[in-house]
């Protein structure tokens, strides 16, 4: 509603700029906004008793402002334009528009960090965001004014772990820092998510495809993750944060040997059939039970984790005659050699057959593993883990096609 010259008002039916009808009144605000282009027209039409007095005039508390900040950003800006003024502008009006758009427009005071938030939402899944969120923040953000006066008394050491990481990851040299501000954000993404991997926040992810996708190198996620995680440190000295408990030595070792299962059995989906893919796969799941593989009492504790999947799988293989060229291909999943994993099967096999390992008949090649396990024992914990990933993994690619 405006006011004519009379004195009465006049309902607002087209947009000032563009002529747009498509028009929506916000009564609370003492606004209409134009749904075509943007543009935020005042609204006369307040009762006495409403705030009216905060939105208008020379005491008002509130200023109009174009309601997507995000849309402004994808219409773009006049950019030099908005510096030196119309001169030259062949389309005169619509640089008015834009520069209307441009002073109602909401800035976004930590663009970066809002940019690292989208990398982990599109690349790791929002409920990865909802995690660490807090984390981005304390990474791409300055600390408080406070905070900032209590950092300035610290000695050199202390202050410089205090200062925001990002700065520090963004300015480092050439082959460190990342190309662009896009990689950048990548680059301390990923830092953010396999560190609260590794302290047990939530599950490990594969750096590798993040890596091929943007282009970067393990030194530049070690580096930030180094960077943040002393910032995290300083902050807990300061008793400005805390740090969460750290995953025990058996749940990491579970999640690497998860990990492993799930790399080469995406591996081996494409060169085993359905059926045989099925076998394989309960039955290295029978092998990694009968060593009690997640548990405290594993029996193959001083096996790296990497090489015990990778010969469990062989072990696997070899049951059902599928073991030619294996050994290469589980070789090239974690960068083995293949005689390596081959050798020490056969050493397993041996020290099996002998009494030397007590395996629980985990590399009895005489029986396959399944048959030996027991199904009406209880469900080993690890391969429990490993089922329920693959579930969500299926469910999640069938959601996405």
């Amino acid at each position: 509603m405006i006011d004519n010259k009379k004195g009465k008002k006049q309902e607002l039916t087209q947009c000032d700029e563009c002529c747009s009808k498509e028009l929506k009144n916000v009564p609370d605000k003492g606004e209409v906004w134009c749904l075509d282009c943007g543009l935020v027209h005042k609204s006369q039409d307040v009762e006495a008793n409403d705030n009216g007095a905060a939105l208008f005039g020379e005491n008002a508390h509130y200023q109009s402002v174009r309601v997507d900040a995000d849309q402004n950003r994808s219409m773009g800006n006049t950019g030099p334009k908005m510096r030196f003024g119309a001169a030259g502008v062949k389309d005169r009006r619509k640089y008015y528009l834009l520069e209307k758009i441009d002073r109602s427009s909401v800035r976004n005071p930590h663009p970066f960090a809002r940019r690292v938030k989208s990398v982990i939402e599109t690349l790791y899944g929002r409920h990865a965001l909802h995690i660490l969120e807090w984390l981005v923040e304390m990474s791409c953000k300055p600390l408080s004014s406070e905070h900032e006066m209590i950092r300035k008394k610290q000695d050199k050491s202390m202050y410089t772990r205090l200062g925001m990481p990002k700065q520090s990851i963004c300015r480092k040299k050439k082959g460190i820092k990342g190309s662009s501000d896009e990689q950048n954000a990548v680059i301390i993404a990923a830092a953010i998510v396999e560190l609260a991997g590794e302290i047990g926040l939530m599950p490990k992810f594969d750096r590798r495809a993040t890596m091929e996708q943007a282009g970067i190198v393990p030194k530049q996620i070690m580096n930030a993750r180094i960077r943040i995680m002393s910032h995290w440190k300083a902050r807990v000295s300061m008793g400005w944060a805390a740090m969460p408990p750290r995953k025990n030595a058996n749940d990491r070792r579970e999640d690497a040997i998860v990990q492993a299962m799930e790399h080469v059995f995406d591996m081996l989906g494409d060169h085993l059939s359905a059926e045989d893919f099925e076998d394989v796969l309960y039955e290295t799941e029978a092998r990694l039970a009968l060593l009690q593989e997640g548990t405290g009492e594993a029996l193959s504790i001083n096996i790296e984790e990497r090489m015990l999947v990778s010969v469990a799988v062989y072990a696997s293989l070899t049951s059902f005659g599928l073991q030619s060229g294996a050994a290469d291909l589980l070789a090239d999943v974690f960068g083995l050699t293949s005689s390596g994993i081959r050798s020490r099967f056969d050493a397993l096999v041996k020290e099996s057959e002998s009494g030397d390992f007590n395996d629980n008949g985990a590399f009895d090649m005489s029986i396959t593993c399944a048959e030996q396990l027991n199904e009406s024992q209880q469900q080993n914990a690890l391969i429990a883990k490993f089922r329920l990933a693959r579930v969500c993994a299926k469910r999640n690619s069938s959601s996405q096609s």
